[in-house]
């Protein structure tokens, strides 16, 4: 049966190929802020992709923690736990972080984050809370006569806040570079995206397949 294409203003999506549709030219003529079905996927796939990075941050950032507390002498009472808990946390991301790689989205799904949206921002809100933590840490540490405790206490604030700020945000800023890229050495990436451009209905919010 030949697929009839919705009446609309916008180009269909079989109006261009896959490769012309991700093309960085086309996109730069569309500016970033208006809406596409390529950029649909690659924003939500980007925001799957930061959340499962920030837990694996986390749960790896536990494990480095408590290394550290073991090298200055703590009882493994003090940090077993949390490596153990880390390093389940780590690996159960990093497969739900590889499988975002084969994963499209649904037309008309849509994720929000009320975080950072690029690297400067993850660094800005990071550098932020660290400094104004530091506030309050570093006169005790100058006064302190063991200072190690406060120490080892802000580097556990650092990771954290790489780990929930800076890491994911990161992810997400770079979200549509990301699926260019793969898309030009995933085959099977390739295959899915080509199947729904020949598929994919507009929608009001998502009027054209592309740019990306």
């Amino acid at each position: 049966m030949m697929r009839v294409e919705p009446i609309s203003a916008y180009p269909p999506a079989t109006s261009r190929t896959l490769a012309e549709w991700m093309d960085a030219d086309l996109a730069a003529l569309h500016g970033t802020d208006s809406r596409s079905r390529l950029r649909e996927v690659a924003d939500a796939r980007a925001m799957r992709r930061g959340m499962w990075a920030s837990f694996l941050a986390l749960g790896s950032s536990s494990v480095v923690f408590g290394l550290v507390l073991l090298a200055v002498g703590m009882p493994p009472s003090a940090y077993v736990p949390s490596m153990i808990v880390g390093g389940i946390v780590a690996v159960v991301s990093g497969v739900f972080l590889a499988r975002v790689r084969g994963w499209i989205p649904k037309p008309g799904t849509s994720y929000t984050t009320r975080g950072a949206g690029s690297l400067g921002g993850g660094l800005i809100a990071a550098a932020s809370i660290f400094g104004a933590l530091n506030a309050f840490l570093i006169p005790g540490i100058v006064s302190s006569v063991d200072p190690v405790p406060l120490l080892v206490l802000d580097a556990g604030f650092a990771l954290l806040l790489v780990s929930v700020f800076v890491i994911p945000a990161a992810v997400i800023g770079r979200g549509r570079q990301t699926l260019r890229r793969e898309a030009a050495r995933d085959q099977r990436l390739v295959a899915a995206l080509e199947r729904d451009r020949v598929t994919w209905v507009p929608l009001v919010a998502v009027p054209m397949f592309g740019p990306l």
